[in-house]
This record gives C-alpha cells, structure tokens and sequence, in this order.
C-alpha cells in the first residue's frame, strides 16, 4: 500500500468538549489496514468515562447559552472557519478516510468534496432559517421562535465520516446546538483529522467532541438524560433499539437506517448506456452504502442479456490497493464485515440462488478484506438475500413481468431509502417515482442528493437531514403570546 505510514499529531489524546484531552484510561484500538490486514497504528479509544466528560462540559455549555445565546452569524463564523481547516486538510481526509475503511481513494477524494460543499450549503442555507417570525392567527399576533434542542449526540457510520459532517453535525451546530460526534472503530484515523480541523476553529469549550468508540460508549450516550436529541446512522435493528431507548425520556431522534434499492430498468433503456451508472450505483464502496442497487429489476425478455453484460463489467473492474487511484473497488471495511457478507452469500445459495459472478477472495489479495462483487440470479424477491440489507457487495438481478410488477417488487421490502429507474420515457419515470414508497428516487440512476431533503421511508428511519427541512429539525418550537386575547375572542383561545 503506497503512503502507510500514519502521522498524527494528537496520536495519545482524545476531542473532548472542543479541546485536546488526556483520556481516562490507556484503553486503545488497534486500526488494521483492510488491504493488508496488518497494523497500522493504536490510538486512543473513548471509554465511559471520557464521553461523561464531553456530556458534563457541554451540559454546562447549554446551561450558561454560551452556544446557543451567540448570534446566528457568530456560530456560522466558528463553523465557517472548521470548514477551512478541514480544506486545508482534504489530502490527510482522503488518505486516512481510504487506508482505514477500503474506500477507494477517488471516491473518498469525493466524499470530501461533496462534505465541504455541504457545509458551504449549509452556511447559505443557516441564513434562511426563521429564528423569530410575527405571525397572525385567529387570536391576534403571535411569535413563533426556532430555538435549541440541546445536546445533540449524532452516532455516524463508518462509510460516511466527512459526508456526516455536512449532513448532520454542521447543521446542529449552527441551530444552536452542542454536539457530540460518537464515530465508529474504523474511523480512528479520518476521525483525529476531523477533530484536528475543530481545533483549530476555536469552539467554546463543550460545544464539539469527536472521538471512535465501542458499542458500550454508544449506549451510554444513548440512554444520558442530558442528551436531548439522537441522530442515528446505521443498521435498521440497533437504530430500533436507540429509538425505544430514547423514548424513555422523550429525547428527540432522527433515525437514517438501512436500504434494499431497487434500480428498475426499463424496456426502452439502452443497457449499454445505463450499464455503467447501474454498475457504478451498486458496487461504489463495495456495496457498503445503504443507497446501492442491490436489487436490479429487468424485464425477463431481457434478464439473461442484462446478466451477460453485468459479468462483463464486473470482471473488468480495477481490484486491489484503495490508495491507488487507479482502483475501482477495494476491500471491505473489517474482516467481520467479510464474514458477514460470505456467509449471507452461502445462505442464498442454500435458498436456491445461482453465482453468476463473484462470491470469493481475489486472486493474489487473500491477506486483506477483499470480497469480488458477486451477481446473483435465480432470486426470488421474499428470499432472505432480497429482503435483508447486506451492506457489502451482494447483487441480484431480479425479472419481473411488466412495469407494475417492478414497481410491486421494488415496494416488496420492508426498506424505503432510495429507488431509481432507467428509462427514456419521462412520463414512465415520474409515474413510478410516485409510486415506490422510498425518501428519494432518481431518474437514470441519479445519485441521491444530500443537499436535498434525505431520510426514509418504513424501516429506513425517520426524520430528514439535508435541506432547510433537515436543518429545522435540529430545533424547537417555542410560541410567545404577547397580551391577554380580547373578550371576543377569549372564549375561542381556551
């Protein structure tokens, strides 16, 4: 792997309440670089202790308003100035985003970009935000004022670190919130980056921490009574779980889950045309994005030819080293994720799918986490394969008799993240756009757009990040009633 030397400059501390800190205790994580498997570097991992520490400091935070009292254009100021270091920081992102996670350097030079755009968005959109509106109802004038929810505990995953910070953690800080940004294992090293650039802005102490840690720090910042609003990125079973938590106190959650996408094509789409975006919509990351095409519905005159053309292209993929930029897929995030993803290979087959292209190690690349992007045919759409997110590049290709069969497949899921159909017939498009039940859908295999209002649908969650939807999410309500109603009315206010 070309670059792997790991040079940090807070290697022994932890981003706690907006400052560098001396963690509670020596407990560490071990990073192993996916493409090899070996160790790359132990750098601290958050314990209990540390994330009361960051709950503490920014309670007393939101006590005194030192966040929330500043002035909108004050808070953009500090966001603003994050947003800088992190572009100042866009090569140390990309590297240590790719070396840790297997995300293929050009995509992770991606996410970067599109992360930093987002909070460059997020600054425009901040400035449209009705903080305090006069409005006139049946009693009279009102005020109707957007104030903070409070501590905010955002739990990211680990295939959308810079992404995350557009999307939730910026917005929540510019509504007036303090955040806590919990990020998983395999974000230690683009995490430290992170946390560097926060640094640097200068937040009022208690008003950011970032740090990785295990599944019990998760809980214990879940189920703080301090933490007034969850945001959650992950699998659809833990996010339940964070939900029902939440509930016993009423804390507000935003719930971003799991996705089963169906990617429709259409009789009159030219496979050759769409081939490439339909490849590029299911194996980008590795299949590791709730948003891949992991159903691929065709008609079933054209199943076999669409098989054909899919092998052809999945054997031609640049496989191997993600920091190359020359590679097109790399390996898995963690050997666990491997595992798991073989393993609901073999029970597809069991259940009586065929391999068309895939299910094992890459020849040559046996020491890392590598999986090829495996094709399946021969699913029917109830089999375990089909119905259950995978998160690792598991593929099947699905026919269906005509377009309201497709459309009942693709609504045959208990996910509602994200559909896309590929024709030339417009008409045809926005019909069935209507009728899937998903948060976004795009035309000819659209990227969903983050900018844009962007959640699910049934057990892809709920609540929205993006857009000024996302944003007034991250806020509460408070209704001012200036002077009594007058007599004719008194009646009618109770």
């Amino acid at each position: 792997m070309t670059g792997t030397a790991v040079s940090l400059p807070h290697t022994s501390e932890l981003f706690l309440a907006s400052r560098w800190r001396t963690p509670s205790s020596d407990k560490v994580f071990t990073v192993l670089d996916p493409h090899s498997g070996q160790q790359l570097i132990d750098l601290p991992d958050a314990a209990i202790d540390d994330a009361k520490l960051a709950i503490d400091l920014a309670v007393r935070l939101v006590q005194d308003g030192g966040w929330s009292d500043l002035a909108s254009e004050e808070r953009s100021e500090f966001v603003a100035r994050w947003r800088a270091a992190l572009a100042d920081r866009t090569e140390d992102l990309n590297v240590n985003n790719s070396r840790e996670t297997g995300m293929p350097i050009r995509l992770a030079s991606g996410m970067t970009d599109l992360g930093i755009a987002l909070i460059d968005d997020d600054l425009e959109l901040v400035k449209t935000v009705p903080f305090v509106e006069q409005r006139e109802i049946l009693t009279g004038t009102v005020e109707v004022h957007r104030e903070a929810i409070g501590l905010t505990l955002i739990i990211g995953t680990y295939n959308g670190a810079v992404t995350g910070l557009g999307m939730s953690v910026a917005p929540a800080l510019l509504m007036g919130n303090p955040v806590i940004l919990k990020l998983p294992p395999e974000n230690h090293l683009v995490g430290q980056v992170i946390a560097e650039a926060a640094a640097e802005a200068g937040f009022p102490e208690g008003a950011l921490s970032i740090f990785a840690g295990d599944a019990d720090v998760s809980r214990y910042l879940v189920a703080h009574s301090a933490v007034d609003a969850v945001h959650f990125t992950g699998g659809t079973k833990i996010g339940a779980e964070v939900a029902a938590v939440a509930a016993q106190r009423i804390a507000r959650v935003t719930l971003e889950l799991g996705g089963k996408t169906a990617a429709i094509v259409a009789d009159d789409a030219d496979l050759d045309v769409v081939l490439p975006t339909l490849v590029g919509g299911a194996v980008g990351n590795q299949g590791q994005m709730c948003i891949a095409s992991t159903r691929i519905l065709v008609s079933r005159s054209r199943h076999d030819v669409l098989v054909e053309k899919l092998v052809e292209a999945f054997g031609k993929l640049t496989v191997g080293d993600p920091l190359d930029p020359a590679t097109e897929y790399g390996p898995l995030a963690a050997e666990r994720v491997r595992d798991r993803t073989r393993a609901f290979i073999g029970r597809a087959v069991t259940d009586g799918a065929t391999i068309a292209y895939g299910g094992d190690v890459p020849h040559g690349l046996s020491d890392g986490y590598y999986l090829l992007p495996t094709l399946l045919t021969g699913v029917d759409n109830s089999m375990e394969v089909a119905q259950e997110e995978v998160f690792g590049p598991v593929f099947c290709v699905i026919p269906y008799d005509d377009i309201d069969d497709a459309v009942r497949i693709a609504n045959d899921s208990k996910y509602g993240l994200y559909g896309t159909i590929f024709t030339t017939d417009s008409d045809l498009a926005h019909d069935v756009a209507r009728r899937v039940r998903v948060g976004q859908f795009g035309i000819d295999g659209t990227f969903p757009s983050l900018a844009a209002p962007y959640g699910g649908m049934k057990e892809s969650g709920y609540g929205r990040v993006g857009g000024i939807e996302g944003m007034l999410e991250l806020s509460n309500i408070k209704v001012i009633l200036p002077g009594a109603p007058t007599s004719e009315t008194s009646e009618v206010a109770v």
